[in-house]
């Protein structure tokens, strides 16, 4: 029930909001979420009812966005995320088509009871203190939060410029050194990279973070820089090493807290890719982090570092089918209060099936004979590069140029409850009449398994292919409810190795 007005000027402006809301609630601008409508709907209908008391995380939670009684804020954060969300999309209609609506309706920062800004209302503007065009979300100061220090009494005048003097220079200083380590990290990671290739048409590659330079990784692809994102902490890691890549750089900064990004893409289908790796060294349990793309109703939720395998090493989180909004722009919304994400890929793709996923275990990619693109090693833990294989009697091995040898295993982000061909391929490097290592069968001897399940009891690559290279498929492999495909190489006689990994979409 509504609450009934009792001045005609306060009625219409009433009037005037609801007409507004409800022109959201039905045209379409708030995109394909029912979560942005539901929420916006939930709000607004407490705040009519002069409820506004009730407008809290649990009630939106439970009324508006069915999650269950037993709903945990401090676990799912579907309401901060939504929140988020409708906040940007309703900046956004503002900002263009909706910029000459008579009531803007506003979510400040930090709160989830609506304000409704009518345009000819300066005064109502001043008092909320939000421009019409709002810009990113700017947390509220708290009532302990420290104090600008007040100015000297007498005499000041000269002591405050000496010191706004030394500290400007103090400034200028850690920016240039920072900037020249920076870049000298960005040099000596980007040192021995290949050409940069074309960049397939639709394909949008980015580095989180606006102070990031552009970089072209060990496979060719160039990573492009641009402030893609209007919120969220801007992160930078000190250079170290990270696992599982040949490509550091691109872990080393990125963006947390709450972000809200936008890609312009043109109409068609998208396969999206978020890199990860967490360096932060905190205990278990306290790296989650939250995905969700055009305000989705279910919200991706995981552990940076239970994803990866452990500190410091890269990892993906792979989202197929994505679309375009209307407005012809990918919506992401990412939170986490420490993990940051490093960065993005957007890659068209004709269906809603995986894109293929070919790896070599060089350091730079490999075009086989079919014009297939093999990239450089990656999604690695444990084991080494092995030596090189005599070039001079092996001269264009491709694929077999190289192998991962050791204890070790390969963790693949692939598309979450799908089954997939796995195809391993080996060649002897070491043992065999023509390597520089006597040996035959039995000298290199192990298994592999694939998310905990046997793929290769006793495999001896000699004993199949003598010095020949061997190729295994397999078929319905299940990807892990979290998205990977986790393969296990375990030594029985001398260590296990392999050239390359192809993962592809069950036929």
């Amino acid at each position: 029930m509504y609450w009934v007005c009792g001045m005609p000027a306060v009625c219409d402006s009433v009037e005037a909001e609801k007409e507004e809301l409800s022109w959201l609630l039905t045209s379409g601008v708030l995109g394909r979420s029912n979560h942005l409508a539901r929420m916006l709907a939930f709000i607004c209908e407490k705040h009519f009812e002069g409820r506004d008391e009730q407008v809290k995380e649990y009630t939106i939670a439970v009324e508006a966005l069915g999650r269950r009684s037993d709903f945990d804020p401090q676990v799912d954060t579907i309401v901060r995320v939504t929140a988020h969300s409708l906040r940007k999309r309703l900046q956004e209609i503002y900002s263009n088509g909706g910029a000459e609506h008579a009531v803007h309706i506003v979510i400040p920062a930090g709160h989830y009871v609506p304000s409704f800004v009518h345009r000819e209302s300066d005064a109502k503007r001043m008092e909320l203190d939000l421009p019409l065009s709002l810009e990113a979300d700017v947390p509220a100061p708290t009532a302990d939060a420290p104090q600008a220090a007040l100015p000297p009494a007498k005499g000041g005048g000269m002591w405050m410029l000496m010191t706004a003097l030394v500290v400007a220079l103090g400034i200028y200083g850690m920016f240039v050194y920072a900037h020249n380590k920076s870049s000298s990290v960005a040099t000596a990671l980007t040192a021995g990279s290949p050409p940069a290739l074309p960049i397939p048409e639709n394909t949008v590659r980015a580095l989180m973070g606006p102070s990031r330079k552009p970089y072209v990784d060990r496979s060719g692809n160039t990573w492009a820089n641009g402030k893609y994102c209007t919120s969220g902490e801007d992160v930078s890691i000190p250079a170290q090493r990270i696992g599982g890549t040949e490509d550091p750089y691109l872990y080393l900064a990125g963006i947390r807290g709450i972000a809200h990004c936008t890609f312009k893409v043109k109409p068609g289908m998208y396969e999206l890719h978020f890199h990860f790796a967490e360096t932060s060294n905190l205990p278990p349990a306290t790296r989650r982090a939250s995905l969700a793309i055009n305000a989705a109703e279910a919200a991706v939720n995981f552990d940076v570092v239970d994803n990866a395998g452990g500190d410091g090493v890269a990892t993906a989180y792979v989202v197929g089918g994505v679309r375009p909004e209307t407005d012809g722009t990918i919506h992401i919304d990412y939170t986490s209060e420490v993990s940051p994400l490093n960065a993005i890929e957007i890659l068209p793709a004709p269906s809603e099936k995986l894109l293929p996923v070919r790896i070599t275990t060089g350091p730079v990619a490999i075009v086989d004979s079919n014009n297939q693109t093999w990239l450089s090693d990656r999604y690695f833990t444990g084991g080494r590069r092995g030596q090189l294989p005599d070039q001079a009697r092996n001269p264009n091995r491709g694929i077999y140029s190289y192998d991962r040898i050791g204890h070790f295993r390969y963790n693949i982000p692939v598309l979450a409850h799908e089954k997939y061909r796995v195809t391993l391929y080996f060649s002897e490097p070491w043992f065999g009449k023509y390597n520089s290592t006597p040996g035959g069968p039995g000298s290199r001897v192990f298994d592999v398994s694939a998310n905990g399940s046997l793929l290769l009891k006793n495999f001896d690559i000699m004993a199949e292919g003598g010095s020949n290279p061997v190729v295994k498929t397999f078929d319905n492999v299940e990807a892990t409810p979290q998205g990977n495909i986790e393969l296990s190489f375990l030594p029985i006689v001398n260590y296990p190795l392999v050239n390359a990994i192809e993962v592809v979409p069950e036929p």
